[in-house]
């Protein structure tokens, strides 16, 4: 079995190229030419996607069209993040600033046996170095160092995070820009030490690129608290009947966050991921004989929000804060998709009586009302009032014209989804523009790995851990007291000198009192 060691580099504030070592020896080997490096991999096709625990085996190929010596082979299967901002003060010396997170890096072990001896490569011979990586589930702590506002966060930014704006690999936009990327590649170096001062000279070096999507189990609903502006899970909107009229009502929309939309493993059928959401109307009329509006049409659209940083994140990043005017290192990009539209005129009301002032509220009920056209505070029916009631369902499903992947937070890269949902009001006066109710929920897109191996969430974990402490739990064990010793039926018939018989077993056991148990 291979052995593999794992590191992570730090962030780094500049992108770094190797042009420069490679042309010191360059220069050096003059018209020797350099050697040909090839990696393949075993059953890789174009376009194909892996996730975790997936194996990822191959061999490296080397051949030198001239004799040359060298030190070491190194093979590496890396996970990279790249990001930039664009630099808008006048002062700032360059246009842009760039960060590089190396939050993977897989080293695999080459035997000695497996080196030319003495290591020179001779003229026109391939060498073949085999090697085999597994797709870990999780990173190293090292590989998110710096701090971080709790615990949650830290967690979420040691999940690997999937490929993402490599223009090369995806035959479809994945919504990224390119201020953020993330790239996984197996990498291949031939290194020779330079004789003067020992520094390590990459004699030729390759790369191929993978595109990974690691499973990623839904996380639990959002906390949203009351203010945020971030999603919107409920609004409240003042109907008038005419221009000149009066108020014709209040109508209540609101939904909570849908179930997620799971992308199937790349093994199984390609289905496209949906979910549901539900959208529950309230109207209260202002006057008793007022009937509910008529509704028109509802569209929904899904908006993919690419968070990127030059500096890491210590909480879990919104638009808020990263739109701030005194937040230069941070930036999101924002596209929207459209999903559906379609016309919910024939929804049906469903009339309701409010109960009297002394029946005891829900918890979740608000104690405050407000009159303006819209507001985030569901009104609250006066005593006997009558009131509407209607429900939407409104299936999610995610177009396949798009390369979907998963909701993840990384250290200086994130991407969230938002599900907004729009709804037109019509009101009885054709003079009376229609109303529109927006709502913004949240909505996490997960990722099945391969089925037989596929990652335990966090129940699963915590079953399994329970169980090994009840196996080990200590376990008291005592002689009976003399008042049960010889009280049972087995007891008696051992205490027999004579050794069992057919007569014995047919014989019916004595009874015990009960009142010698």
């Amino acid at each position: 079995m291979s052995h593999f060691t794992m590191s992570s580099h730090g962030y780094s504030h500049s992108v770094h190229s190797t042009a420069g070592t490679i042309a010191t020896y360059a220069k050096k080997m003059g018209l020797q030419g350099r050697p040909d490096l090839l990696i393949s991999l075993d059953e890789d096709v174009e376009g194909k996607v892996y996730t975790t625990f997936d194996a990822l085996s191959g061999k490296v190929e080397i051949t030198a069209p001239h004799s040359a010596r060298f030190d070491e082979i190194q093979i590496t299967l890396e996970g990279v993040v790249k990001t930039y901002v664009e630099n808008l003060s006048a002062t700032a010396s360059s246009s842009r600033t760039n960060a590089i997170h190396r939050f993977l890096k897989l080293s695999m072990p080459i035997p000695e046996s497996e080196y030319p001896q003495p290591r020179i490569a001779e003229a026109g011979r391939t060498y073949t170095f085999p090697f085999n990586f597994v797709i870990p589930d999780q990173l190293l702590p090292r590989s998110c160092s710096h701090e971080c506002a709790n615990e949650h966060v830290q967690q979420a930014h040691l999940q690997l995070p999937p490929s993402m704006g490599d223009r090369e690999r995806l035959s479809s936009d994945d919504l990224a820009p390119e201020m953020s990327k993330v790239q996984y590649s197996i990498k291949a170096k031939v290194i020779r030490s330079r004789e003067s001062d020992g520094k390590e000279l990459v004699l030729v070096e390759g790369q191929k690129k993978l595109h990974i999507v690691p499973a990623m189990t839904e996380a639990p609903p959002l906390s949203i608290q009351p203010g945020e502006d971030e999603y919107v899970l409920s609004k409240t909107k003042t109907l008038k009947k005419g221009v000149f009229s009066g108020k014709l009502g209040k109508i209540t929309v609101s939904a909570e966050q849908p179930n997620a939309l799971i992308l199937p493993a790349p093994s199984a059928t390609k289905t496209p991921p949906t979910s549901m959401a539900t959208v529950h109307l309230r109207f209260d009329p202002h006057e008793g004989s007022s009937q509910p509006p008529r509704l028109g049409g509802l569209t929904t659209k899904i908006k993919a929000s690419t968070f990127f940083a030059v500096r890491p994140t210590a909480a879990i990043p919104t638009h808020r804060n990263a739109l701030s005017q005194f937040e230069m290192n941070r930036g999101v990009y924002d596209h929207s998709v459209s999903l559906n539209s379609r016309c919910v005129e024939s929804v049906s009301w469903t009339k309701h009586k409010s109960a009297p002032a002394y029946t005891r509220r829900n918890s979740a009920s608000s104690s405050s009302s407000s009159d303006c056209s819209d507001s985030n505070v569901t009104p609250e029916s006066r005593d006997g009032a009558p009131y509407y009631t209607a429900t939407i369902l409104v299936p999610i499903t995610l177009p396949s014209n798009k390369t979907w992947i998963p909701t993840f937070h990384n250290c200086i890269t994130s991407r969230i989804y938002t599900l907004d949902v729009s709804l037109t009001i019509h009101t009885p006066s054709k003079a009376v523009t229609a109303s529109t109710v927006a709502l913004h929920l949240p909505i996490q897109i997960a990722a099945e790995g391969t089925h037989d191996r596929r990652p335990s969430t966090a129940a699963e974990v915590a079953a399994e851990l329970a169980e090994v402490d009840e196996y080990f739990r200590p376990r008291v064990i005592e002689v009976p007291s003399d008042g049960l010793i010889g009280n049972s039926v087995i007891s008696t018939v051992q205490q027999s000198a004579l050794p069992p018989s057919y007569e014995s077993f047919g014989q019916a056991p004595r009874a015990t009192s009960p009142s010698r148990c």
